[in-house]
């Protein structure tokens, strides 16, 4: 694969990169850009999911709050029941 640059670019990766790591810098740059890029399309195709008529009980952010610590003592309470450590 053959890639062009703007000279200030190039002169940016080299001043970070040595010679011998040129390589990896760019695969490790690309693969952090694709997991940027894949999560912004999956932001982007959710956007608007979620309805607050289907979820009337969830409509503030208080409401939101009360649900997860409900879903938290319950799981303090499970593990209390099956011995585990309990939770702080």
């Amino acid at each position: 694969m053959s890639v062009t640059l703007p000279k200030e670019l190039a002169g940016e990766i080299r001043s970070i990169a040595s010679q011998g790591e040129i390589s990896s810098f760019f695969t490790e740059a690309l693969e952090h850009y694709i997991a940027y890029h894949k999560q912004r399309i999956a932001l982007e195709k959710g956007f608007g999911a979620w309805k607050s008529e289907n979820h009337p009980a969830l409509t503030t952010p208080a409401d939101s709050t009360a649900y997860v610590r409900s879903i938290r003592e319950a799981d303090r309470e499970r593990l209390e029941r099956l011995g585990g450590v309990r939770a702080k």
